[in-house]
């Protein structure tokens, strides 16, 4: 009696271990062998058995972990006033670089105007907002600290080319705030922080002939390969 013709079967997970041959209906289903283990190798006092060990690893993703909002507060003086955000978790993040490449990273920043809400008043374009390594003056040419993250384990510290204070247009241009040269940066690190010897610093230029109000920004922060 002729006997049902075998269902084809969707195999997961094996393409990368060997071929995967597929007959058609009511047709016999190979499949190829897995990777093959050397023969055993028995071992004597006079002969010593030399073996080879394999660990294959695979790449992780480069990511970034970065303040949730940032925020400045200030009474207005009739002067210009530089305010940083004194928020201790704004001042500093963190990007883990598990890809197993060697091509460094950037941090790049892009924020649109400040502005408030009906009536607009807006803040100026340019001379507004700003970063550095430093909570305590706006020009101060100082990197914030990078240092392995802790319980992360070696990390290989970034070789950062950016110069600071780094203006940051508020029209919406990316702009680079910190960078990994090539062969640097990789494993978990943290920039900055509020314990490190130099935050990350938040700056906002507020002009003295500026109105009172809450102004409001979209600040985009992006993480990406080569420095």
């Amino acid at each position: 009696m002729r006997q049902p013709a075998k269902s084809k079967r969707r195999v997961a997970g094996l393409l990368g271990a060997g071929a995967l041959l597929i007959g058609g209906v009511g047709a016999p289903v190979l499949f190829a062998a897995g990777p093959a283990s050397a023969a055993p190798c028995v071992a004597t006092t006079s002969a010593p058995c030399v073996i080879t060990g394999t660990a294959t690893l695979g790449a992780g993703t480069l990511t970034a972990t970065v303040p949730g909002s940032l925020t400045w507060g200030g009474t207005l003086t009739g002067v210009t006033q530089n305010l940083v955000d004194a928020v201790p978790a704004d001042q500093g993040y963190t990007v883990d670089d598990a890809s197993g490449a060697t091509s460094g990273w950037n941090v790049s920043v892009a924020a649109g105007q400040f502005a408030t809400a009906a009536p607009v008043v807006t803040l100026p374009n340019t001379g507004t907002f700003s970063t550095n390594g430093s909570l305590t003056s706006a020009t101060a040419a100082t990197a914030p600290t990078a240092a392995c993250t802790s319980g992360a384990g070696a990390c290989t510290l970034p070789t950062n080319a950016v110069t600071y204070p780094v203006p940051l247009p508020t029209g919406g241009t990316a702009t680079v705030i910190y960078s990994a040269a090539a062969t640097t940066g990789e494993g978990s690190i943290d920039i900055g922080g509020s314990t490190a010897a130099d935050p990350v610093g938040w700056w906002l230029s507020v002009p003295g002939n500026v109105l009172a109000g809450t102004y409001t920004s979209t600040v985009t922060i992006s993480v990406a390969s080569g420095p």
